[in-house]
């Protein structure tokens, strides 16, 4: 699978989970969960191919990182911020790690 087709699964499992959670203005919900992914997908993997860092390291600082930006976006409780950050990256992280193990 090319390499921008697992940014592309990620925005798949992600953004409609943040709608869920943010029902406000769609658009902005959308633009923001994408404008996060943007910046955090391509910095966690050049820390993870550069860097020793554990993948499961960074996948806590993506959420940190992702929880920040909703908060700052779109103007929410920091629990929710924080509480949807970590349940979507962990449901897109767990969901690479089923793939990467049954199908790839």
């Amino acid at each position: 699978m090319p390499f921008y087709a697992y940014f592309l699964l990620t925005l798949l499992l992600e953004l409609p989970i943040v709608l869920l959670f943010f029902k406000k203005d769609r658009k902005h919900v959308l633009l923001s969960g994408f404008l996060l992914n943007l910046f955090t997908w391509p910095l966690l993997h050049v820390l993870l191919f550069y860097t020793a860092i554990d993948i499961n390291l960074l996948e806590c600082g993506v959420s940190v990182v992702e929880g920040a930006g909703y908060y700052w976006l779109l103007h929410c409780r920091w629990q929710k911020a924080f509480g949807v950050a970590f349940l979507v990256n962990a449901f897109s992280y767990g969901t690479g790690l089923l793939l990467n193990h049954y199908i790839f």
